[in-house]
C-alpha cells in the first residue's frame, strides 16, 4: 500500500510538471566577487568587490502542441495510479476480511476440539477405572489414549493456525513484526 501511496503521489508530482513546463521562467540569479591582482596596486583597506544581479525571463516555444500533450499523457498517467492504488486497496481489504473470516473460523474450531479434548480425557479416565477393577482390557487404555493424543495435536494444530492467521492480519494491516522503537526510527529515516 505504501509503493501504490509514493506512484499515486510520483504521478501528481509529474502532472505538475507537465503542466509548469508550459508557464514561462522567471531565472533569478546574484553573485559578488573580489577582485585581487599583483599587476593592479589597489588602495590599503580597499577591497574591490564586483557583483551582478539578473534575470532572464524564458517563455516556452511553440512545439506543436507537445507540451500539450505531454501533460494529457501525465493526467492519464495520474489517474492509472489512482486505479491501481484502489485495485491495491481492495485487495488489501479482500485480506483482511478473508484473514478475519479464517480467525473466526478457527476460533469455533478450537471451541470444539477443546469440547473433543475435554471428552476424550473423561473417556479415558473412564476406560483406565474400567481397567483397575478389572471389567477393560489394556488394549481399550491404549486406543483411548491415542485418542486423546490425537484431540490434543489437532487442537495444536488449529492454535498454530490461528497464530500464523494472526500473523497474516496484522501484515494487512500494515504491521511490522519490527519492535516499536526501531518501526519509528525506519519510518523517521524515509
Amino acid at each position: 500500500m505504501i509503493a501504490a501511496e509514493r506512484r499515486v503521489a510520483a504521478a501528481f508530482n509529474r502532472a505538475g510538471e507537465a503542466k509548469a513546463a508550459q508557464l514561462p521562467r522567471l531565472i533569478l540569479n546574484a553573485n559578488t566577487a573580489v577582485i585581487e591582482s599583483d599587476i593592479l596596486q589597489l588602495k590599503e583597506d580597499f577591497d574591490s568587490p564586483t557583483g551582478g544581479v539578473g534575470a532572464n525571463l524564458i517563455a516556452p516555444i511553440y512545439k506543436g502542441g507537445a507540451l500539450r500533450t505531454q501533460v494529457r499523457i501525465r493526467t492519464i498517467e495520474q489517474k492509472e495510479a489512482v486505479a491501481a492504488y484502489a485495485r491495491q486497496a481492495l485487495r488489501a481489504l479482500g485480506d483482511i476480511e478473508s484473514a478475519l473470516a479464517a480467525g473466526q473460523n478457527l476460533a469455533e474450531r478450537e471451541t470444539v476440539l477443546r469440547q473433543v479434548l475435554q471428552d476424550s480425557e473423561r473417556a479415558l479416565a473412564l476406560v483406565e477405572s474400567s481397567y483397575r477393577i478389572g471389567a477393560g482390557d489394556l488394549r481399550a487404555v491404549e486406543q483411548q489414549q491415542l485418542g486423546v493424543q490425537a484431540a490434543r495435536l489437532a487442537l495444536l494444530r488449529v492454535q498454530s493456525e490461528q497464530l500464523s492467521q494472526r500473523a497474516n492480519l496484522h501484515l494487512a494491516l500494515g504491521g511490522s513484526f519490527q519492535p516499536a522503537a526501531v518501526a519509528h526510527n525506519v519510518a523517521a529515516t524515509r
